[in-house]
């Protein structure tokens, strides 16, 4: 059996409080010799859709993979929270999953990892088991900006206000829409229409945006939930980094 080390948690909009959860772990790693791994989650949402649309996604899978390629990880597991790990004692999340399943020896969470049925496993609770299940834990404390802590509701909000600039200054990459992720209609070369309604999406108006290592101006459009790109340039569906809203 080969142990690994993992930074563990959701990681929607990887920021500048994830960064250092992550470079912890391959810190952790390369000093002990184990592969360093990124453990995330993924909601099957026709399962338990009350918990899974709680929050409205920053990113989805290849939004996170983009990402996550920037780092020394050797590999990134995507775990699915289905019906039956949501209601899994905190303890059995930690001995059948962490432990049985992914063989972590070494975990790195932030200060706020929850984990369990209704999420009622904590830091402390991870910390009181590790003799028990013989692993070690290591918690990365909040990251602040300007006094406030940062972190993905943080960002959720100021995306969808409009304030992408202040939004990019905590996140590790500009904010992006990543079509790989995404139900999506082409109308024409310069009109996209994106149909889904578990994402977050910035505020209606006129962004000045990346695409295709090109600066276009792009105008959004949000119709009962149909987000409406268009622009005078041409558009394709690929991926689309926003600068700031002008």
């Amino acid at each position: 059996m080969r142990y690994i080390t993992a930074a563990i948690g959701n990681f929607d909009g990887i920021h500048m409080g994830h960064d250092q959860i992550i470079r912890k772990c391959i810190h952790i790693g390369n000093q002990s010799e184990q592969d360093k791994k990124i453990v995330t989650f993924e909601y099957e949402f026709d399962k338990f859709t009350n918990i899974a649309k709680k929050y409205k996604k920053i990113y989805g899978k290849h939004g996170k993979i983009s990402t996550f390629k920037n780092y020394d990880i050797d590999d990134i597991i995507f775990y699915a929270l289905d019906s039956q790990t949501a209601i899994m004692s905190p303890e059995s999340f930690i001995s059948e999953i962490l432990i049985d399943k992914l063989c972590i020896k070494n975990i790195v969470v932030g200060f706020n990892f929850r984990f369990g049925h209704k999420a009622k496993g904590d830091i402390q609770l991870l910390q009181d088991l590790s003799n028990k299940y013989n692993y070690s834990v290591e918690v990365i404390s909040a990251v602040k900006q300007d006094g406030k802590v940062i972190s993905s509701s943080m960002i959720r909000e100021l995306i969808a206000a409009g304030c992408i600039v202040e939004a990019n200054k905590l996140l590790t990459e500009d904010y992006r829409i990543d079509f790989r992720d995404h139900h999506y209609e082409v109308i024409s070369n310069k009109e996209l229409l994106i149909f889904d309604t578990d994402f977050i999406y910035p505020l209606e108006g006129s962004y000045l945006v990346i695409e295709n290592q090109n600066k276009l101006k792009i105008k959004l459009e949000n119709e009962n939930g149909i987000l409406r790109l268009k622009s005078n340039d041409s558009l394709t569906p690929d991926i689309i980094q926003f600068i700031k809203k002008i």
